[in-house]
């Protein structure tokens, strides 16, 4: 699976232009403001039609103009595919797969997988649990297929369950409902929250389970054997008895205005040799457990896929010491990655040993060296 290549109109910063890139590694060095993680946006958008860093298409499209566009070559099943994205100043988005418009986003899923490492996902340990939840819905929506719309549903019925609840809060001044009318609504939306909820734990369930499989060994070659991994889904609700436990918890909900246990609520732990990372985890150690989330990543989505994912990394191997970043380039010989960074440090260079460099000014590459393999 690679990106063969890309072409940005009046994207972010970039007027027009279009890139071939290396089947390996393509290096884009550029200092601050001028242009890297606006290409390595575009190409995220072309995995999951949304950008990681903001939800608003305006701040997408460069200053004084009404659209922008990417259009992008990409290998996936060994099977040439091109995705257009179109974004327009009112927010809306077109989409196209192989000249074909499509009606929803999700149907983008799969057609390019992606895993985005940045500064930001070295905080996921200590992070706020919703950033963790986070990572596991963009992950396994991309492998596995129903499961964004489950959550999609799930969430949709949430917020209408919540909204309905705060609706009684005002007319009931607090107490519960004794309208077997509103009594009958809460009952539909909780088996719906029910459905979809169950949908969504039974596939983190499986997904953590890989995830934890395959990041205990990296863990373990990372430190030399000296530290045990251990990742552990944290469910607030038992899905064997998901409706019956929203019905017990009706009250409670209905006081706080909002359904306080799904899948909406649950977190994950990592335990290093037993012990908490979060809370007892070193800044060291919980950057390694990133650093080890990332390549299990690309190993869940091979051994699912049958091919590799392609690596984005934004500006983040500054944030590692060397002995961390041979480790993740020294175990991701054979997927194409895209790897900024704010300068050509030599010894990184060394470490690319095959593929394209580009230097990014005010929004335009130049190709500055190939190597050879």
């Amino acid at each position: 699976m690679q990106i063969q290549s890309i072409t940005l109109k009046n994207f972010r910063n970039y007027e027009g232009q279009t890139v071939q890139f290396d089947p390996h590694r393509n290096m884009i060095i550029g200092e601050n403001a001028q242009g890297k993680t606006n290409l390595v946006e575009a190409v995220y958008l072309c995995a999951f039609a949304r950008s990681f860093r903001t939800s608003n298409a305006q701040e997408m499209i460069r200053f004084g103009e009404k659209q922008a566009s990417i259009d992008a070559e990409v290998v996936s099943e060994d099977i040439e595919k091109r995705i257009q994205i179109l974004l327009r100043s009112d927010g809306k988005k077109m989409l196209k797969k192989d000249g074909k418009i499509l009606k929803r986003a999700s149907d983008l899923l799969h057609t390019v997988v992606v895993v985005v490492f940045s500064p930001e996902d070295l905080r996921i340990i200590k992070d706020s649990p919703d950033k963790r939840r986070n990572f596991l819905d963009k992950e396994i929506s991309q492998l596995r297929p129903g499961y964004f719309e489950s959550l999609h549903r799930y969430q949709e019925v949430l917020r209408q369950k919540n909204a309905f609840l705060k609706q009684l809060i005002y007319k009931n001044s607090g107490m519960l409902p004794k309208d077997s009318e509103e009594e009958g609504v809460l009952d539909v939306l909780d088996m719906q929250l029910a459905d979809y909820g169950t949908k969504v734990i039974l596939q983190r369930r499986a997904f953590v389970e890989l995830l934890n499989e395959e990041a205990s060994k990296i863990q373990e070659g990372i430190s030399g054997g000296r530290e045990q991994l251990r990742i552990l889904y944290k469910e607030t609700i038992d899905p064997e008895h998901f409706y019956e436990t929203l019905i017990e918890e009706r009250e409670r909900d209905l006081r706080n205005g909002s359904a306080g246990s799904g899948p909406h609520r649950d977190d994950l732990e990592f335990l290093i040799n037993d012990k908490n990372a979060k809370k007892y985890g070193s800044q060291g150690q919980q950057r390694t457990i990133a650093l080890t989330l990332k390549l299990a990543e690309i190993r869940i989505a091979k051994s699912l896929l049958g091919e590799n994912a392609i690596l984005l990394l934004d500006d983040v191997l500054s944030e590692l010491d060397k002995e961390r970043q041979r480790y993740l380039l020294h175990n991701i010989d054979d997927i194409q990655i895209f790897i900024t960074s704010a300068d050509a440090d030599e010894e990184l260079l060394a470490e690319v040993n095959k593929g394209k460099i580009f230097r990014v000014e005010n929004g335009r590459l130049t190709e500055e060296v190939t190597t050879g393999p």
